[in-house]
């Protein structure tokens, strides 16, 4: 997808983080968007920043996690816009918590959010991205993708699960003339892991981890427009962040090193919820 300017993408997760300044990013290009949140608030949120462009915009309300509603999603986007040319798979959520800690109703909504609903986003939309001569799916994974984190497990299987998934779409849809992208970013100065501090194992471990974001995390509309350049130039993946580039170049260069760090930091950080 060399160009953006009068096409047509939908957006998951556009309330807020990397969704926002992915709408801000293609609103600027001439792209006219469906932006599509659980919750109305961020979703108008996100409408007040794009004031100031002349595109097309519709919002939908929906879950993603809701298979009947994602499956009438398509159908209602293309009664508004005429069609789809880019689809967005961008919502997700992390937990902070030890496997031990998850129970089995947090894995299903880890699952359900991070993994089925770009399932369900590739499968629902795939019809009508076809009818695209230029159409292009975005499916977004992690740095935790690459590399499985201690105190990260839900987050780390799902997004891996994201990669595997895009991987296999690059592969069979190139021959439709769908692109797919996995963007795996590092960290990002979003509001993702305030979300759900409240059910972290250690709500000041978790607190130290979103102040060090804050500090060294890349910027949301930085991050979007590396993604949209991968867009542009086709890839199948895109790492976001030097953190990302760094740790994805461990995984395959020094994998006992960077395994063995995170088995250090998870066996102090756990000895201490022991003793508390």
């Amino acid at each position: 997808m060399k160009s953006f300017n009068n096409k047509v993408a939908v957006i998951t997760g556009a309330g807020g983080g990397i969704g926002g300044a992915l709408s801000k990013a293609l609103a600027q290009r001439g792209c006219h968007l469906a932006l599509v949140d659980y919750n109305p608030d961020m979703l108008e949120k996100t409408v007040s920043t794009l004031t100031d462009t002349d595109v097309k915009l519709s919002t939908h309300i929906a879950d993603v996690t809701d298979k009947k509603r994602m499956a009438a999603l398509p159908d209602e986007i293309v009664a508004g816009h005429g069609r789809i040319d880019l689809l967005i798979n961008n919502a997700g959520i992390t937990l902070q918590k030890s496997f031990d800690t998850h129970s089995i109703e947090d894995w299903e909504r880890i699952v359900n959010l991070n993994f089925w609903g770009v399932l369900y986003g590739c499968k629902f939309f795939k019809p009508f991205l076809e009818k695209s001569a230029d159409a292009h799916v975005v499916n977004m994974s992690s740095m935790t993708g690459l590399v499985g984190l201690p105190a990260q497990s839900s987050y780390c299987a799902t997004k891996a699960a994201v990669k595997g998934l895009t991987e296999s779409l690059w592969a069979e849809w190139g021959a439709a003339g769908i692109g797919v992208t996995s963007v795996h970013p590092g960290a990002i100065k979003t509001d993702m892991m305030r979300a759900t501090l409240k059910d972290s194992d250690d709500i000041a471990a978790a607190e130290k981890n979103i102040e060090m974001v804050a500090k060294i995390g890349m910027a949301p509309d930085v991050a979007a427009e590396k993604i949209l350049l991968a867009v542009q130039k086709k890839k199948m993946k895109v790492l976001v962040g030097k953190d990302a580039v760094i740790m994805d170049a461990m995984k395959r260069f020094t994998p006992g090193l960077i395994h063995g760090l995170f088995a250090k930091i998870a066996r102090k950080q756990f000895a201490g919820a022991r003793n508390q």
